[in-house]
């Protein structure tokens, strides 16, 4: 299947599909965030990070469509960013596939097109509860990087550093 990494800022649908579905990701990680994104009282998660991944310079909002269909999202902060780690040129501040095309390859294919594209040190965390995306990043990960990757596991995340700019 082709895969497809659109920045959603090009085109309106793809923007208004980034906004509406933004939401199910928030959904799906409050399992596992220990209540930083709440539910205001009209149903909307808070904090909306999202207007600013929108607007801002060095942050690239992707859609991810898979046979032209829009099936994730991808997010990627670029230095010099306030969101990034020291020393580090990319960090992959979320990534979202919609279940129904979850354990297709896709997601596997749209961060090994991200790695790509994007060259130099990157970082990603997950929540320390979230056992499946732990899993996920650490096989995609250590697929792309041959194993040459560092990762540290504390209280409030899990982290993992590798070099594309090596590949």
């Amino acid at each position: 299947m082709v895969i497809e990494l659109r920045d959603a800022r090009k085109l309106a649908a793809d923007c208004t599909w980034l906004t509406r579905v933004y939401p199910f990701y928030l959904h799906d990680l409050s399992e596992f965030d220990d209540g930083y994104y709440r539910l205001d009282g009209e149903g909307r998660w808070q904090p909306d990070h999202l207007p600013s991944w929108l607007e801002e310079e060095g942050d690239y909002p992707f859609v991810i469509l898979a046979g032209g269909e829009r099936v994730g999202c991808a997010l990627v902060n670029e230095a010099p960013s306030p969101h990034l780690g020291r020393g580090v040129d990319f960090r992959m501040a979320e990534f979202f596939v919609l279940r129904r095309h979850r354990r297709a390859g896709i997601g596997r294919q749209a961060v090994r097109a991200l790695f790509d594209r994007f060259r130099g040190r990157w970082e990603i965390t997950e929540l320390p509860r979230n056992a499946l995306a732990i899993g996920f990043w650490r096989r995609v990960i250590a697929e792309y990087s041959g194993g040459r990757y560092e990762e540290t596991v504390g209280a409030r995340e899990v982290r993992q550093v590798l070099d594309t700019s090596r590949r």
